[in-house]
């Protein structure tokens, strides 16, 4: 298991308060030495730093998804403008005859 599991791996003991830890929550770790507060400070870190570029990730695909989406629309847009012209030419045809 890498150090970063171990960090967020909930406990499988029992805590002395007798209720099982709750899942996805992290029960508290004791550190007494000043490597091992470094060391879990920096898992920490790049704990957030990975989510970050997740989220960087899922933004990116969002806003090329919005990209498309606004070229389809206006795309459409340009169809039904240029269909209500016809419609009105044909219209106007109808009535001149």
């Amino acid at each position: 298991m890498t150090a970063e599991a171990q960090a967020t791996a909930p406990a499988s003991k029992t805590p002395a308060g007798g209720a099982p830890p709750v899942k996805g929550e992290r029960s508290p770790q004791i550190v007494s030495r000043p490597d091992d507060v470094a060391s879990l400070v920096l898992m920490q870190i790049d704990a957030v730093n990975s989510r970050k570029d997740d989220l960087t990730i899922a933004i990116k695909a969002l806003a090329d998804t919005t990209k498309q989406l606004v070229r389809a629309y206006a795309r459409q847009s340009q169809a039904i403008a240029a269909l209500r012209k016809q419609v009105k030419e044909l219209e106007d045809q109808a009535v001149h005859k």
